[in-house]
Parts: C-alpha cells; sequence; structure tokens
C-alpha cells in the first residue's frame, strides 16, 4: 500500500508556525498520563484511529495524523482507508483489521469533553479507559465539536501485538474558533508529542 498523501504536510507546517505564534498548542496543552514503551517502541506500522467529531472530521484528522508521523522507516495508515468512511470500531472488527494488515500499534484519539458556558460536557470517559478491555459502543455515535468550547482530546497508543496501552495523553485546545483549526492544531500537537517521545521509527 502507498504511503499517506504528503500534501497535507504543508498546511499542517503552516498551522504549527502559527500556533507557535500564539501559543495555541504549547507544552502546556499537553498532559502525559501513560509512558510505559520500553521495549515495545518504535512501532513501524500504525493504524490511526480518531473517534473525535463526526465522520468527515474523523476522517481528516485519520488523513492528517498519518502523514504527518509516516516516513522512510514507519508508515500510519488512516482507519477509514481500510474500514470506508462510515467505520465501526470494536475489539473484533479491530483485532481482524491488525491481523490483516500486521500493524503493531494503534493510535486512537478520542474526544473527552467540552465545556461552554451553557454547554453540557460532552460523553466524558474516565482515566480507566482500556479499549482491550471492553467494547465501548457510545464511541460509534458520532460527535460534535463545539466552536468557542474548551476541548479535551485523550490520545492513546497500543501496542497491538500485547495488546497493550503503552502511551497516552490528554490534549487541550482553548476557545475553539472552528472546527478546521481544532483538527489541524490538534493533529500538529498530537503528532509532534508522538514523533518527540520515540513512538515511531524515524
Amino acid at each position: 500500500m502507498q504511503k499517506p498523501n504528503r500534501v497535507n504536510l504543508l498546511s499542517l507546517f503552516a498551522v504549527m508556525a502559527m500556533a507557535g505564534a500564539c501559543g495555541t498548542t504549547s507544552g502546556g496543552n499537553i498532559i502525559k498520563t501513560v509512558h510505559d514503551i520500553e521495549g515495545a517502541a518504535p512501532f513501524g506500522n500504525l493504524l490511526v484511529i480518531s473517534l473525535a467529531g463526526d465522520l468527515p472530521t474523523r476522517a481528516q484528522f485519520e488523513q492528517a495524523v498519518a502523514a504527518a508521523i509516516s516516513g522512510d522507516e514507519a508508515l500510519a495508515t488512516p482507519y477509514y482507508t481500510v474500514v470506508g468512511r462510515q467505520p465501526q470500531l470494536t475489539r473484533n472488527i479491530l483485532s481482524n483489521v491488525v491481523r490483516a494488515r500486521d500493524f503493531d500499534a494503534i493510535i486512537l484519539t478520542r474526544m473527552q469533553g467540552q465545556e461552554r458556558a451553557g454547554l453540557a460536557v460532552n460523553r466524558p470517559t474516565g482515566g480507566l479507559f482500556d479499549w482491550y478491555g471492553y467494547d465501548y459502543e457510545e464511541l460509534n455515535i458520532p460527535t460534535s465539536i463545539k466552536t468557542g468550547s474548551t476541548v479535551s482530546f485523550i490520545v492513546e497508543v497500543y501496542d497491538a501485538r500485547a495488546e497493550k496501552k503503552v502511551w497516552a495523553i490528554e490534549s487541550l485546545i482553548f476557545d475553539s474558533k472552528t472546527v478546521a483549526s481544532v483538527v489541524s492544531e490538534q493533529a500538529v500537537a498530537i503528532s509532534a508529542e508522538i514523533l518527540k517521545d520515540g513512538l515511531v521509527r524515524q
């Protein structure tokens, strides 16, 4: 399979430059919660799954992250390119996909919640979330990202062979202006953390 199209990288780098100027994706917005990569990383064949936003937004996010972290030594694949643009996610489906394509890691991004005056927190999920422990059917329900809110994303990396969570962060974005800016800024911030921590072969 061909590597993801890198055209998106130009726009990602532009967003990164702007973000650096305004501070919207500064390190203070990243909270590391799990770091247990010794003996597992770096990975070379990664599956990128987004469960944040509606289906088109999820596909855009997966493509952006996959393009940003793929390189000469590693290939990242958006989930929607494997299962289609209306994907369902269960442990059984994921197990079949991983086995068929020999993925060694799964990057799973989900929206933990969003807060704004007059807006209820959106579908929070606790820190004990573990994909291999339970089928979280509610995550298959598309959600909408509300502008003007503080949005919290959880990013988890699973060692697919050991079926174990080895890395996780919480990434926050404040006072989001547009859904497109949320997707772009989070893709940049999350990809940078993944590369910085040595999760991907380079």
